[in-house]
């Protein structure tokens, strides 16, 4: 929670007041507890960010594994011969390759 302006303004006639180490030791005092809500900001934003990419990245997963389902298609872990592939309907190719920003593809 950072300070309210009302609040730091409230606060003035006591900084006033005190020796310039004390008013140096409050504003470090200030400084570090700001610092310590940012770190606190960012681990959060930080939380939340990678919340959001796995969450996408399940989701092009389960879009990946139906696409392999409607092809023919196996999500299994089944052993297959190098020569042997998943083919893709055209349009569901696209649509994955979009996903991945796959400009090439």
């Amino acid at each position: 929670m950072a300070m309210e302006h009302h609040l730091l303004v409230q606060e003035m006639p006591n900084i006033e007041r005190m020796s310039t180490q004390d008013r140096l030791k409050h504003a470090r005092k200030r400084r570090s507890q700001q610092l310590k809500k940012w770190a606190q900001y960012e681990r959060q934003a930080d939380k939340e960010s990678g919340k959001r990419l796995r969450k996408r990245q399940q989701q092009q997963q389960e879009t990946s594994a139906i696409a392999a389902q409607q092809a023919g298609g196996s999500v299994g872990r089944k052993r297959r011969h190098k020569d042997e592939r998943v083919r893709f309907v055209a349009n569901i190719a696209l649509l994955e390759s979009a996903a991945r920003n796959d400009i090439e593809e």
